[in-house]
């Protein structure tokens, strides 16, 4: 490009010297010649290159933005949760549930568990019986690659109840919907739903905060309905 414009430059002065000059000797004429020839390859290099093609814009980076909020407060870990889950951000996800580098700030000391839906085949049953938080990071990191690129999940909480006994730990009870961005070939459901209680605890963590984390999740289908649940996906993702 820096070369079609230096010949531009070049035509631009020969043509000057070829103005000012004012003879129409031999000379001139094939002075003449040559500026038209320099002239008509000027614009033929204009025209190839992309210097006026409008450019298609870079699509959007959807990638996680989410930022861990301290969860100073049992509505302030939900809201992890559930931000974690639709960014299907399998790190910060993890951070929801206590981990072996957490200590109670109760005193007593606890791993996390997790409570399938009522009626499972005792093959599915026998996956919870081992169910840890790297279970848990497993399966959302599956479930992020199982779906559309940077998928977004509609991540919907209602009938939300928080039921703190003391200042160390709490019940929070909630119904759920979650919408999955599924691949067009895809085995996964589109939706989930159901309803879960979360026995969450204060625990001091490894970077000496004081912030809540589930203990136990309890998982139950809806009421009516066939719907498949948080039990039911991970039971698929974990085959």
């Amino acid at each position: 490009m820096l070369g079609v414009l230096r010949g531009s430059f070049s035509l631009h002065r020969r043509m000057d010297n070829y103005l000012k000059r004012g003879t129409h000797d031999e000379e001139d004429s094939h002075d003449k010649i040559i500026v038209y020839f320099l002239l008509f390859l000027t614009i033929m290099a204009l025209t190839s290159c992309d210097l006026f093609t409008t450019r298609t814009p870079s699509p959007p980076d959807l990638s996680s933005t989410f930022i861990w909020t301290p969860a100073s407060t049992p509505q302030n870990l939900l809201d992890n949760f559930n931000r974690t889950i639709h960014d299907a951000d399998a790190a910060n996800y993890t951070k929801c549930f206590i981990s072996v580098k957490d200590t109670s700030v109760s005193g007593d000391k606890f791993t996390f568990t997790f409570t399938p839906r009522a009626g499972l085949d005792a093959s599915s049953q026998s996956i919870f019986n081992v169910w840890t938080t790297q279970s848990e990071q497993n399966f959302m990191t599956k479930l992020q690659t199982s779906l559309v690129s940077n998928p977004q999940l509609t991540v919907t909480f209602s009938n939300t109840t928080y039921d703190q006994s003391n200042s160390n730990s709490a019940r929070i009870s909630s119904d759920y919907l979650i919408l999955l961005p599924t691949q067009s070939n895809s085995s996964l459901p589109a939706s989930i739903s159901g309803s879960m209680i979360l026995q969450v605890s204060l625990v001091t963590t490894e970077d000496a905060t004081k912030e809540w984390r589930i203990v136990n999740w309890q998982d139950f289908a809806p009421s009516s309905g066939n719907s498949k649940t948080f039990t039911d996906l991970k039971v698929q993702l974990s085959s």
